[in-house]
């Protein structure tokens, strides 16, 4: 019988040991070194399991592509039936733990690779265009009389107001995160 295959599990290992180098030395400074001796194996296990250092980092991006998709897919149900666009600001506009901050510390890291590496541009791309066709979605259904090109410069904003209440995230900038969560609100209101 065969052996089953560690691929999955070696890929998953070696994309959190490059998540914990970001986090420990910044996305520059991180080499395939650093990644190989926290995750434990060899250098020539990462270039066997994912690629170079640039594979990595793009296997990286594509992963959090796919968590933000699932983040959506366990807040949507979640939405109430009524005033979801309020909630839904709610939800994206919180303070949250170690982890998120984390998060956000290694997004940031990656999207700061986006104009080098193809791939990732294609990720944060993907990842806009799911953020605005879903917000774009919620206000149509909330303010079904608004003009469809209003709403969708509106779910724009929200999303620059989103990812920049992000980055203040680390930086513990609490106050500037509550005035952006009130500037979405009230842009949103202008639909009405």
């Amino acid at each position: 019988m065969a052996r089953p295959s560690m691929a999955a599990q070696r890929k998953e290992e070696i994309l959190d040991a490059l998540e914990a180098c970001i986090l420990k030395y910044g996305i520059q400074a991180t080499s395939l070194e650093n990644i190989a001796e926290t995750a434990g194996v060899k250098r020539t296990i990462l270039r066997h399991y994912i690629g170079n250092r640039d594979d990595i980092i793009c296997a990286l991006s594509t992963r959090l592509k796919e968590k933000y998709a699932q983040q959506w897919q366990q807040l949507l149900p979640w939405l109430p039936s009524k005033n979801q666009v309020e909630s839904l600001i709610d939800a994206l506009f919180t303070i949250g733990s170690k982890e998120q901050i984390n998060n956000t510390i290694v997004g940031e890291a990656i999207f700061s690779e986006a104009k080098r590496l193809p791939p990732i541009k294609a990720d944060q791309e993907q990842i806009m265009a799911e953020f605005i066709e879903i917000v774009s979605g919620i206000l149509k259904a909330q303010y079904p009389l608004a003009c469809e090109e209003k709403i969708e410069l509106i779910a724009h904003g929200v999303y620059a107001n989103y990812l920049l209440s992000e980055s203040f995230l680390p930086l513990t900038l609490v106050d500037q995160v509550h005035k952006l969560k009130a500037s979405t609100k009230l842009l949103c209101t202008t639909l009405e």
